[in-house]
């Protein structure tokens, strides 16, 4: 016979139960669970066995062969892991095939085999002959030296007249242990209120990445039990700028244990988070506008359960001027002048220093040529596009636009841009920006402070996000919010009760959480996120602030 590998272990997808004697503990996938109750029978027999060596075996219910792992606690309460992994089966063999292999394996004469598996002794014969075929082997006693040492014994069999192997047999013949239905009384839901722009607000190509991330978050924690043994519920609204107080005094009334907020432009959004404030259930958020820390810093008493995931806008100047030096330093970008322009918008301006921003602009070694605000709603970029000719800079710098309005000045200054760089930040990091400014988008530097870089957890990330929605999260705004509801369960099970607020705001304030787009401490001025190298060179308490160019449809990350 050929040595033949397994290969069970293939493929990185698993679904896991883990049970105890109150029930269902942890569950990876509730659908693929319910769709094969058997599994969990098989789970409620691992409890009622005696022993505790694990159990292997494969499963042909359904479509697909899966490999079943069974392993339980030697101590009491016990705990079973059951855990799923798509199998390949051994020498080609189909699911019938193996259960009649395994059917011979356990001794049972062709006749036998039929009557076991409700099929004619003909093709019971036909089946046998098959498993000798493709596998090589020559008698039953090779057969089940080949389905023991793989661990290739298959279900469903009847197993009253079947010699397995002892642990198998103990697991298939224990009672089936009686889960209560109820073993505590219920404990209340945690609910999470969330609020996102609706309507001509509702613009931005990062809001419905953001609204699936942060559902994507509350689904696995539903399939995963809740937290801590309580339901998560979410109550969504949307508002427009002008509504957004009232839609939050609406949660905060009923009672939520949190917030989170879409990304709303206007002076509305300290108001709103204002109105959650008396409960003190927590308002995280991503926006960036300097003023919304700064309300935080100047009134913690009424703000302080406000908590932005990352460094404000004026960490973007920063990143553009240190960027402009490493691609200078490295060949990749020769300037034809020492002059920069600022094109920043309008609703932030007034908050941003000039004097600042000049000092910043001198200090790198550059001369400030223009500085313009801008209303990212409605600017006359053919305008602006004719200053930037006569003034001729070296570089541009634009603050966080509308993807409309970027596309808008990027059209405005094709001519422009070919002596000189456009740098911008956020917009691109939205699902397929690429591919639908196309070649305008040809050589856009752009960074943000809070994104996804390739880790493992990020790749599985985006994995899941594709099954869930059937498209790509983008390199932010879908990863943030979904962080965004785990750094809230995060804090939610640590604390005593989720709406103990003061605890958790308290958890939110020292303790940083690792997530798909990197750590959120909230140590910042105002309870806002850091940013590396801007804010501190430690990248275990910051997001990295990460730098691309395009190139050819592509994102290039430039430095981080």
């Amino acid at each position: 016979m050929a040595e033949q590998s397994f290969p069970a272990e293939s493929s990185p997808e698993r679904r896991i139960l883990e049970m105890t004697a109150a029930g269902r503990r942890y569950v990876s996938d509730a659908g693929f669970f319910a769709a094969r109750p058997h599994l969990e029978e098989i789970a409620q027999r691992a409890l009622a066995r005696t022993g505790c060596e694990p159990v292997g075996f494969l499963d042909v219910h359904g479509p697909a062969l899966v490999r079943i792992t069974v392993e339980s606690t030697s101590d009491l309460p016990r705990t079973v892991r059951l855990e799923a992994r798509p199998a390949t089966a051994p020498f080609g063999l189909t699911g019938r095939e193996l259960q009649v292999a395994t059917c011979m394996a356990g001794g049972l004469t062709t006749p036998e085999i039929a009557a076991a598996l409700g099929c004619s002794r003909r093709t019971a014969a036909t089946h046998a002959e098959h498993v000798l075929g493709k596998s090589g082997l020559r008698s039953r006693a090779a057969v089940a030296a080949m389905i023991t040492s793989l661990q290739a014994h298959t279900l469903p069999v009847p197993p009253e007249d079947l010699v397995l192997p002892p642990a198998l047999a103990e697991l298939l013949s224990a009672p089936v242990w009686a889960i209560p239905a109820r073993s505590r009384p219920a404990m209340q839901a945690i609910t999470v209120g969330l609020v996102y722009p609706t309507g001509a607000s509702a613009g931005g190509s990062d809001q419905r990445p953001m609204r699936q991330g942060a559902q994507l978050a509350l689904r696995e924690l539903e399939q995963r039990g809740g937290v801590a043994g309580r339901e998560v519920r979410s109550m969504a609204v949307e508002a427009t700028p002008e509504v957004l107080p009232e839609a939050v005094g609406t949660l905060a009334e009923a009672g939520v244990d949190a917030v989170l907020l879409g990304n709303f432009h206007g002076a509305t959004v300290p108001a709103a988070a204002a109105r959650a404030g008396g409960a003190g259930a927590p308002v995280v958020h991503s926006m960036v506008a300097p003023g919304l820390a700064a309300a935080v810093d100047r009134d913690p008493h009424a703000l302080g359960h406000v908590f932005q995931a990352c460094a404000d806008e004026t960490a973007y100047l920063y990143g553009f001027l240190r960027t402009l030096r490493t691609l200078e330093d490295s060949g990749a970008w020769c300037p034809h002048g020492r002059r920069l322009a600022l094109l920043l918008r309008r609703s932030t301006f007034n908050e941003m220093s000039a004097a600042r921003l000049t000092r910043a602009v001198e200090t790198a070694g550059w001369n400030l040529a223009m500085v313009e605000s801008v209303d990212e709603q409605h600017a006359p970029w053919e305008v602006i596009a004719r200053r930037l000719e006569d003034t001729n800079p070296a570089a541009v710098f634009l603050s966080i636009l509308p993807e409309q309005a970027l596309r808008e000045f990027l059209a405005a200054t094709v001519a422009l841009r070919t002596r000189t760089l456009a740098y911008t930040a956020w917009a691109p990091t939205a699902p397929g920006f690429t591919e639908r400014l196309g070649s305008l988008s040809q050589g856009l530097v752009w960074s943000t402070v809070v994104g996804v870089r390739e880790t493992p957890q990020a790749t599985a990330f985006a994995q899941r996000y594709r099954a869930a929605y059937g498209g790509d999260p983008g390199l932010g705004a879908a990863a943030v919010h979904y962080d965004l509801v785990r750094v809230l369960a995060a804090a939610w099970a640590s604390v005593d009760r989720p709406w103990n607020h003061r605890a958790v705001q308290e958890h939110l304030r020292t303790v940083p959480y690792r997530g798909v787009a990197g750590v959120y401490s909230f140590s910042g001025p105002g309870q806002r996120g850091l940013a590396c190298p801007d804010d501190t060179p430690d990248p275990s308490t910051a997001h990295h602030h990460l730098a691309y160019r395009i190139r050819d449809g592509r994102h290039h990350l430039i430095h981080d």
